[in-house]
């Protein structure tokens, strides 16, 4: 099964594949765009998404578990 930051990378390095990019450089964009995604934004919060069974500690759980991905 292909894992989160997998899933990332492959998709940045596909997105243009006349790029210079290597899955290398795409793994890096990828880590900080989860990076990036680990604290939602104001208005995400008041849209109510952590009104549901996901909490903002489990979403950002979510975004650890995918950086720590290899």
């Amino acid at each position: 099964m292909v894992n989160m930051l997998e899933r990332v990378t492959q998709a940045i390095f596909d997105k243009d594949p006349e790029s210079l990019f290597t899955i290398h450089h795409a793994e890096v964009y990828a880590r900080a765009a989860l990076e990036a995604m680990r604290d939602p934004t104001k208005e995400m919060i008041e849209a109510g998404f952590w009104k549901g069974p996901i909490s903002l500690n489990g979403y950002r759980a979510m975004i650890d578990a995918a950086l720590k991905e290899k």
